[in-house]
């Protein structure tokens, strides 16, 4: 669990979202000033859900917190999903009401993470270690969390890249990509 909690909460991609939020929202035709915007508005989501998870974990509990933010996530990512790849291929941009639901459903996403995995990955392993070792245990779950963090945050421009429903005939991501010298 020490190994397979971290893991798993650097595997569902929030960081590629934190990381790489200002590139997706001009992706998805905003301009630059509403892209940073958006990725603040996401931020904002994300620490007032983690807030939120603070104040209800220990009455709602650690598995319906799970749950509920792994089912949100999902949805939300699955919608983004079937969003970008019907209307930026076929049409080469997103119309306006598409860029904002997807801006919503990314702030759902973050808001699954932060209530669900962010605070909890840190806090269950926590509490599943004996008393005599909890600080070597908590020193495995941040150095799995790093070394995850580090193998997302290289892979994923690569693997986006590769990806063919993202792309038109034209390499479109690809020419959005190197257009901004990312």
């Amino acid at each position: 669990m020490v190994v397979a909690i971290p893991f798993f909460q650097q595997v569902t991609g929030i960081n590629v979202i934190a990381f790489y939020a200002p590139l997706l929202f001009r992706t998805i035709g905003m301009g630059e000033s509403a892209s940073l915007m958006s990725a603040i508005l996401t931020g904002v989501v994300g620490i007032g859900t983690a807030f939120l998870s603070m104040v209800i974990v220990d009455r709602v509990g650690r598995m319906p917190l799970f749950m509920f933010g792994g089912v949100l996530m999902f949805v939300s990512q699955v919608l983004v999903g079937a969003i970008i790849a019907a209307e930026l291929v076929d049409h080469g941009g997103i119309g306006k009401g598409y860029a904002v639901a997807v801006i919503i459903l990314i702030s759902f996403y973050v808001a699954g993470f932060g209530v669900s995995r962010g605070p909890l990955g840190w806090l269950v392993p926590s509490e599943i270690f004996p008393l005599e070792i909890p600080s070597a245990g908590q020193s495995i779950v941040v150095a799995v969390s790093f070394l995850f963090t580090f193998v997302v945050a290289q892979t994923f421009l690569s693997m986006l890249c590769h990806f063919n429903h993202l792309t038109n005939s034209d390499g479109f991501l690809m020419n959005v990509i190197m257009r901004w010298k990312i």
